[in-house]
């Protein structure tokens, strides 16, 4: 990896197609996994693939029992997205990654499926806070944007963080209600 620059403790590195991103030393993996966390299915189609294939071989270095929904072949950011929401909404993984070349195609679809709320998210700090304050249950990347290493920082960050976590009193005492209400707006949407 080339670092290009460094500003105010943010390291500048070059990233796909001419987009930089920063990646903070305080961004550095947690110490310790999510125990609630075992099952992961993620895919990603021709743009997102490679970073998928990262985040997949990380996850599983850690001890994650993943299920690649295309693990020899990209396939259509839309199959990409119904197989991940659909596994989720299942209730048979944990959490589920959704990669396409920007991230935006899987996120419309996941978001589709009841009860699944994904989030698409360009820094560390976005994963962590989509886990913490907004209960997401997909991560969706986009591979033109995010290198490999932000990424699998970023799926450590996001998969180890636990809803209401650490936040302040007086954001948890804002956000504690939040979910619930989606979920009870949702039962009217889908019926």
């Amino acid at each position: 990896m080339q670092l290009v620059s460094s500003i105010n403790g943010c390291y500048i590195l070059p990233a796909k197609h001419s987009i930089v991103y920063c990646y903070f030393l305080s961004a550095r993996r947690l110490t310790m996994k999510n125990p609630n966390v075992k099952r992961i299915i993620l895919g990603g189609d021709p743009g997102g693939f490679s970073l998928k294939n990262a985040i997949r071989d990380h996850l599983i270095g850690e001890g994650y029992d993943v299920t690649d929904v295309d693990y020899d072949t990209p396939i259509f950011f839309q199959d990409v997205a119904k197989k991940v929401a659909k596994g989720v909404q299942s209730r048979e993984f944990d959490r589920g990654i959704a990669i396409c070349g920007t991230g935006m195609g899987v996120s419309i679809i996941c978001n589709k499926h009841k009860g699944i709320y994904a989030a698409l998210c360009e820094s560390v700090y976005q994963a962590r806070r989509a886990r913490q304050v907004n209960n997401t249950n997909v991560l969706c990347l986009g591979g033109f944007i995010i290198g490999n290493e932000m990424g699998r920082v970023m799926a450590d960050a996001w998969l180890e963080q636990e809803h209401m976590s650490g936040l302040s009193p007086e954001v948890a005492k804002i956000v504690e209600h939040e979910f619930d209400q989606l979920v009870e707006f949702e039962e009217t949407v889908y019926e």
